[in-house]
């Protein structure tokens, strides 16, 4: 039996599992670590196939290179895959060096989001000769095609959606067309997991990932969305991703959970579908998802409140109505208002998201997003510094700029920014993202009404620690 390690290697908390959103879980104000469901969506299509897999958290277990080594040298495994970010990338490919070196026949498989949009020259760098391959499309799909034609030592220029090497040279093949029924994936495989170490960020219990569907059909110009899941909303139905859900309380105790979907609440039919058939179940669960600020309305928001939605992420972005007409949100400020107003109305939580640093934003236009999210009072906030991801408008507009002072590859949006803006700095853009941190997150008004929700020992400690992650990054020099 072949055996293959899935691993996101011991650099950094990132979420590696979601190939839009990358960040720097060290670095964000009161994000949690979600579940690795890319590595075990994954281990159960290689399972399938025959495989015996192994995967590996190891960021999220406090683990070293040591561990990683010990790994390699016990388990020897025939292929390994790793998860990368735009970030580390570089980094990252000293996990298949250290793999090649101890086993030399090992062959080195990496998906991530960076694969979607990049030029087969730029893996041509010395630094990706330990990269046999890199899938360039939904790697859960794409990797049991790869795998088959590996194992049958048949031509992989005839696997659509990855790089491979033809000597020296890298060569993409054929794209991937997104797959329409979301259903035939098999669940993740969680009892390769360590549960326990994917928290919901309040309470600090355990809490599952949910992947209900893929694509978003709005145009949001800085979005790696449209790229890695396409423009077409592809939804799971209800019954499976129910069953799935079951299958977590029943087989795993878990009972809380976050609705991974690039925005929920677009389907407004499907939303209520998926909701009664949790309520149908009976199943007492918890859970949060992300939306966009419209469409919503009270009547779904207060069906989603009884299936058990305690939190929605909401992409604000900016209070300024010319840089949300700019980006292509879609929405205006006054949207906003209305989405706060009804979600708090029907008794969810909102996790706030704001994005600063666009090319032709001033100290003033982030000042006045800044005043915006104290008026709008969410429960969890998080500035994000605009990133000019490969492959997005946002990056083709500024490419060759003055805006972009350097390629995403190793740098991230929390600690290390690459882009400035016509009136600021990066460093002025950053002082400014901590300083809204400082303002909001640590003012007397906001620490208080965290106190106020707190209902346990345990979720003060959780609080506590997310509150000093933050004051430790706001006085990181």
């Amino acid at each position: 039996m072949k055996r293959i390690l899935l691993f996101y290697p011991p650099i950094g908390l990132y979420q590696r599992g979601e190939d839009r959103c990358q960040a720097n879980m060290e670095g964000s104000a009161s994000g949690s670590v979600r579940a690795c469901n890319d590595l075990g969506y994954m281990a159960s299509v290689a399972r399938k196939l025959g495989f015996e897999p192994k995967l590996m958290d190891y960021p999220a277990e406090s683990m070293r290179w040591d561990n990683y080594i010990n790994d390699i040298k016990q388990f020897k495994p025939d292929f390994i895959v790793m998860s990368i970010t735009t970030a580390t990338i570089e980094k990252d490919m000293e996990a298949f060096k250290i793999a090649k070196e101890l086993l030399p026949e090992v062959i080195s498989i990496a998906k991530g989001a960076h694969f979607y949009s990049c030029k087969p020259e730029e893996l041509n760098k010395n630094i990706y000769n330990v990269m046999d391959y890199a899938i360039s499309g939904e790697a859960e799909f794409i990797i049991a095609d790869l795998l088959k034609a590996l194992l049958e030592k048949q031509p992989v220029n005839e696997v659509k959606g990855i790089f491979y090497r033809n000597q020296n040279n890298i060569v993409k093949t054929r794209d991937y067309e997104y797959v329409e029924n979301l259903d035939d994936l098999p669940f993740p495989a969680r009892d390769l997991m360590n549960n326990k170490l994917y928290q919901r960020p309040d309470s600090g219990k355990p809490m599952a990932t949910i992947s209900v569907s893929r694509g978003c059909p709005f145009p949001c110009f800085y979005c790696l969305t449209p790229i890695v899941s396409g423009k077409k909303l592809r939804k799971r139905t209800s019954q499976n991703i129910v069953d799935e859900l079951q299958e977590c309380v029943e087989k795993h105790g878990i009972k809380d959970f976050f609705f991974k979907a690039d925005t929920f609440t677009v389907d407004r039919n499907w939303v209520i579908e998926v909701c009664r058939e949790i309520t149908r179940r009976n199943l007492k669960i918890s859970w949060g998802t992300s939306a966009r600020v419209k469409p919503l309305d009270e009547e779904m928001l207060k069906i989603m409140k009884q299936a058990g939605c305690w939190l929605m992420a909401l992409g604000i972005e900016s209070a300024n109505d010319e840089t949300l007409k700019e980006i292509k949100k879609g929405a205006t400020k006054q949207d906003a208002v209305n989405a706060v107003k009804m979600i708090h109305k029907a008794g969810i939580k909102i996790y706030g998201y704001y994005m600063i640093g666009f090319p032709w934003e001033t100290r003033q236009h982030i000042e006045e997003t800044i005043k915006f999210a104290k008026q709008l009072n969410c429960e969890f906030i998080e500035f994000h510094i605009a990133v000019p991801f490969e492959g997005t408008e946002y990056y083709n507009r500024i490419k060759g700029t003055k805006f972009l002072e350097a390629q995403a590859i190793g740098h991230d949006s929390y600690l290390n920014p690459a882009i400035r803006t016509d009136f600021l700095t990066s460093e002025e853009i950053l002082e400014l993202k901590n300083r809204a941190l400082k303002e909001i997150c640590l003012s007397p008004a906001y620490i208080l009404q965290s106190l106020k929700n707190i209902k346990s020992l345990k979720e003060f400690l959780n609080y506590s620690k997310y509150g000093l992650r933050m004051v430790k990054n706001i006085l990181r020099k």
